[in-house]
């Protein structure tokens, strides 16, 4: 089921309302990307974006022309329902050009186990359809915030995820054992966190995060937290939009 609209007096027009002060160049507007393929729906979104003159909202049309020249790292809004492949290959897709970007995903009440699937895609929150008109704008700030838009349940249950024991990883190339923690730390880097959110799940300080990555990359003899994250083949259909 796709997104329901619910009329919006606002409209992708209406970025910039009569007397509206513009912004200075200091003040560099939050790009938030709409990927929607439904029209009517992103006008929709576009519509619920427009009441927060600090985001500049585009879709998907115009990010295949646009490069990625952004300063701010930029916030995906992704409607499940209104894309015509996979979310994971969306997300590979849209990470290959935007890298630090942030993933917000709006689809259908889903149950727990669902939403944590999601995250080890490495989104960064999830709105269910019906409240969307309610909380869309919030969860972008927190997106922007370097925070997760998740409800604390599905934390919880994503922590516990997280923290599995890797059977491969219970020795180190130099013979010095993972630890608990530092197993707890590689799972969550593999879904693509940021040291912030890291720190955030686990209770623990940021520094601390540091000092647990450097024990890891020291004992599996890597250099780059890229080494711990999941690879994966780009899909054929939104290829373009990489190499635009």
């Amino acid at each position: 089921m796709a997104l329901r609209i619910v009329r919006s007096k606002f409209s992708p027009k209406q970025n910039q309302p009569a007397g509206r002060v513009r912004t200075t160049p200091r003040e560099e507007a939050l790009p938030v990307y709409v990927v929607d393929q439904n029209r009517l729906a992103a006008h929709y979104l576009l519509g619920i974006l427009a009441k927060n003159r600090a985001l500049r909202a585009v879709t998907l049309d115009d990010l295949v022309v646009q490069k990625p020249t952004e300063r701010t790292t930029p916030v995906f809004i992704i409607d499940r329902g209104g894309i015509d492949l996979p979310l994971s290959e969306c997300l590979r897709v849209l990470k290959e050009r935007h890298p630090n970007a942030r993933f917000l995903v709006l689809d259908e009440e889903q149950p727990v186990a669902e939403i944590v699937r999601l995250l080890s895609l490495g989104i960064h929150g999830f709105v269910a359809y019906p409240q969307v008109a309610g909380h869309l704008l919030e969860a972008v700030q927190s997106l922007a915030q370097d925070k997760l838009w998740i409800s604390s349940n599905v934390l919880e249950a994503y922590v516990q995820h997280s923290v599995a024991p890797l059977k491969a990883a219970n020795e180190s190339p130099t013979g010095q054992a993972i630890t608990q923690r530092e197993t707890q730390v590689i799972e969550l880097v593999k879904r693509r966190l940021s040291n912030r959110e890291i720190a955030d799940i686990l209770g623990i300080q940021e520094s601390t995060v540091k000092f647990h990555l450097s024990n890891i990359f020291s004992k599996l003899r890597i250099s780059r937290r890229s080494d711990l994250q999941d690879k994966g083949k780009l899909s054929e259909i939104w290829r373009k939009l990489v190499a635009s």
